[in-house]
């Protein structure tokens, strides 16, 4: 009953990621979340494929590699989650440095393998696992190094599911974030332990966490697919059918007028350039409760994060100020910390991102481009 039960959940799960692989490619694959999508889907599957019992045997070598890409599914969740809760989220040199040190410590153990028993591994990751387990120090070492990256891997990516939750405009994906640190904290504490611990002896059979397992990752992608499928998933892979920001929604109601009218007076008058704003303490200021002000910058101003709708003024402000040429000896350290910023980091970031320049070049540019006045000759 619980191998039929396993196999159900394992191939259900096979079944909608590859689906869900599918659509993010047809639907966004200009998207890096569309690809990062894709490649989640492909190793998830290949991981719930080798985990099933007698799959090795019935493969023969080419099980191997099908383990190499399924032994990378955690890394492909941590860049997924990171792309998936962060709208400026890109690809950065540290990431793909994490991500291939993962790789190669997990698929150090079938050459190691080769050389302990002269043979290719055709097991379980599971049983491949007990069969290196004190085989020498070149196994403790990669099996070490790749358990401090998986751990590191998942607590980060459940940080930044939490961290970013106050900033999030979309109130789905607010939501959303809650029930994946809950939920990704139970699946990756059961997924870690199948793979690493398992017990003193490798299991024979299917037991009863191999189905907890597989079902909840069952439950995780067919809760991914609906969302896929639904209308409003562009929170997931981005914006399905436009590159362009989405077009603010026509004001339905007069007092999301006047709302919309005291917000930008406040950006008018330079509160939004209060260091530490946050956006409980603008509903403050804005005599608005939170969950209207956030509706309000979402869906009638566009933005996805507060952070985003901060950044958009202060960035717009900081132009107008390095284009000054009254301003000109100013530090631009001066500047970002008068515009709300807490160090030059985030600023300089911030500034790139939007205008393609650093503050510095962008004020280079713009005076440069100033004409000195014509000096005329005195005459006596």
């Amino acid at each position: 009953m619980l191998e039929l039960l396993d196999n159900i959940f394992r191939f259900g799960g096979v079944f909608c990621c590859l689906l869900i692989g599918a659509l993010a490619m047809r639907d966004a694959r200009c998207t890096l979340a569309a690809h990062l999508a894709c490649l989640l889907s492909l190793t998830t599957a290949s991981f719930l494929i080798v985990g099933t019992p007698g799959i090795a045997e019935l493969f023969g070598l080419w099980v191997i590699p099908l383990k190499i890409l399924g032994m990378v599914a955690p890394g492909a969740l941590w860049l997924f989650s990171l792309s998936l809760f962060d709208d400026n989220y890109r690809l950065e040199r540290m990431h793909l440095a994490v991500f291939g040190l993962f790789w190669l410590t997990g698929a150090a153990s079938f050459p190691l393998y080769y050389m302990e028993y002269g043979v290719w591994p055709v097991m379980s990751p599971q049983a491949l696992f007990h069969a290196l387990e004190g085989s020498g120090a070149g196994f403790a070492i990669t099996n070490f190094a790749n358990n401090v990256l998986k751990f590191g891997m998942m607590a980060h990516m459940l940080f930044a599911a939490w961290q970013g939750r106050d900033d999030d405009l979309l109130e789905s994906r607010r939501t959303f974030r809650s029930t994946f640190v809950v939920g990704g904290t139970i699946v990756v504490a059961i997924v870690v332990y199948t793979l690493s611990a398992g017990g003193s002896e490798p299991a024979v059979g299917v037991t009863v966490l191999d189905a907890v397992s597989s079902g909840a990752i069952l439950t995780i992608v067919f809760y991914m697919l609906w969302n896929v499928i639904k209308i409003d998933s562009e929170w997931i892979l981005g914006d399905l059918q436009q590159t362009e920001p989405k077009t603010p929604e026509i004001l339905q109601e007069p007092a999301d007028a006047l709302d919309l009218v005291r917000l930008n007076d406040l950006a008018a008058n330079a509160t939004l350039l209060e260091q530490g704003l946050t956006i409980t303490r603008l509903a403050d200021i804005a005599k608005m409760p939170e969950h209207r002000l956030r509706r309000l910058i979402n869906q009638h101003m566009g933005f996805r994060n507060f952070s985003d709708f901060l950044n958009h003024h202060r960035i717009e402000a900081a132009k107008n100020r390095l284009a000054d040429a009254q301003e000109r000896h100013t530090p631009v350290l001066t500047i970002a910390m008068e515009l709300g910023y807490g160090s030059l980091g985030p600023f300089n970031r911030a500034f790139k991102e939007r205008t393609g320049q650093t503050p510095t070049e962008f004020r280079r540019g713009f005076l440069g481009g100033i004409q000195p006045p014509t000096m005329q000759a005195s005459t006596h």
